[in-house]
């Protein structure tokens, strides 16, 4: 198996009747993909919460660094919801960073569940509160969108009927051979490679890597997966998984850039894993062993997400 420091905090699965508290810490956002996205969860069984200053909007935020910091605190500091999840992602997420370190004292553990931006929360609370988290869809985007696979993987990981679990992904393509066990950590390359250099910064020593991306050319991806291995972030991962980059170039384009990149890693790579910026996408949970076959092309969770 695998040994971690720090045992994974579980929040404990949704049930029917269940509190969502959704938040705003990046862009800003349409209100009727909002709202189409909320009667979904209501229609799934479940209450929602938000604040009316969530449509706040500054050029490109949702509102004021305190505003959306404030928020997000809030929502992890109460006791009435059993899950956080944002209304989209963006830009703007890590300006929060500072303050989650001088304002949050008391969290409750509870799901927490986006992707893109808001992958450094995800981060954060996995790493300084060793919190289990989830790398999923978001309200005004996919949920909205109510991809039937996507609703499906979602509500599977919020319930806990999908915590263990053997990914068979048609279409997986497999980079270099092997199999390995560790704990699963990533989420959105730009957004992790932005961390290098930070107290917030992706530690992946022994840990399988997650990325994907999108709207990013290969020389792009190039430089950002360059960037992460000069910083040791590939050399000390124990295997990469790699979901799409959805872009203007074909997979293609990427698949070999990745090639070119990983070729002197000698572990185990795969690419296209259907979770971040793909439709449908799968929730991927965070933080807990998983085993990655890239000879076989499967992903295994090896043990449950939730409490």
């Amino acid at each position: 198996m695998f040994s971690r420091t720090n045992k994974p905090i579980k929040p404990r699965a949704l049930k029917k009747g269940d509190t969502i508290r959704i938040v705003a810490p990046s862009s800003p956002f349409e209100k009727q993909p909002f709202w189409n996205g909320v009667t979904v969860l209501e229609n799934l069984g479940f209450r929602v919460t938000y604040n009316e200053s969530i449509f706040s909007k500054i050029p490109y935020l949702a509102g004021t660094d305190e505003r959306r910091a404030r928020e997000f605190i809030d929502a992890l500091e109460e006791s009435t919801s059993q899950a956080v999840l944002f209304a989209r992602g963006g830009y703007g997420a890590m300006r929060l960073l500072p303050w989650l370190d001088k304002y949050l004292k008391n969290p409750v553990s509870k799901i927490v569940l986006g992707f893109s931006d808001v992958s450094c929360l995800l981060i954060y609370l996995m790493q300084k509160h060793h919190w289990v988290t989830f790398y999923g869809p978001v309200v005004a985007k996919e949920i909205s969108v109510h991809h039937p696979q996507t609703i499906g993987s979602l509500t599977e990981q919020l319930s806990g009927y999908g915590n263990t679990h053997t990914y068979n992904t048609p279409g997986l393509i497999t980079i270099s051979e092997g199999q390995v066990t560790a704990p699963l950590v990533g989420g959105c390359l730009s957004l992790i490679t932005s961390l290098l250099g930070t107290p917030y910064e992706l530690d992946t020593k022994n840990k399988i890597l997650f990325l994907e991306d999108t709207n990013e050319k290969p020389y792009e991806v190039d430089r950002l997966l360059t960037h992460l291995k000069l910083a040791g972030k590939l050399t000390t991962c124990k295997g990469l998984v790699f979901g799409t980059f959805s872009g203007p170039n074909p997979h293609e384009h990427y698949i070999e850039t990745i090639r070119d990149v990983t070729r002197d890693l000698s572990i185990p790579i795969v690419y296209g894993f259907p979770s971040g910026h793909t439709a449908p996408k799968v929730t991927l949970p965070l933080g807990i062993g998983v085993t990655l076959n890239a000879t076989d092309k499967t992903l295994t969770l090896l043990e449950p997400a939730l409490a």
